[in-house]
């Protein structure tokens, strides 16, 4: 009986140190917080957080408050000068606004992109549908580029 006692509470103790370290959240110095703040030109009052996990390099949180709850906003990675962009969170990268104007997202991106960006933009997008290009197309389509691009409400610079 002592044998199967003792048995038992090491059994225990085994799962239990498991479990800790399965559940163990990622240590501040893991974490990559970047403020977003407005950009140039924008009114009213959004600012939020861009949070990356380097430790596995694809998990991202965005806190956002102050934003219109009837918009359409999208979020990506973007290097304006290059007009290189890469969305954050599955297609077609919307951020869901709760009716107090807050964004709660939390999703992956793929392993490490961020570090080939310069910034992470929130765009609002016009015309009530998401748009999968925000910054532009250079190219001679004539009447198939959109007119209306998104419009940059939130930035924050990566490096």
């Amino acid at each position: 009986m002592k044998k199967i006692s003792v048995i038992l509470i090491a059994a225990l103790a085994l799962v239990w140190v498991g479990l800790a370290l399965a559940a163990d959240p990622p240590k501040s110095g893991d974490l990559k917080e970047v403020a977003l703040v407005q950009a140039k030109g924008v009114k009213g009052e959004a600012k939020g957080t861009l949070t990356i996990n380097t430790a596995t390099g694809a998990d991202v949180a965005i806190r956002i408050a102050g934003l219109d709850p009837k918009g359409i906003y999208t979020a990506f990675f973007v290097n304006e000068k290059s007009l290189m962009f890469e969305g954050i969170g599955e297609a077609p990268h919307v951020l869901t606004v709760n009716e107090k104007g807050e964004v709660d997202f939390k999703g992956t991106i793929k392993k490490n992109i961020y570090k080939r960006y310069v910034a992470a933009g929130i765009y609002l997008n016009p015309g009530g549908k998401p748009m999968p290009n925000p910054v532009g197309v250079k190219a001679a389509l004539g009447s198939l580029v959109a007119k209306d691009k998104p419009k940059l409400i939130l930035q924050g610079k990566l490096r």
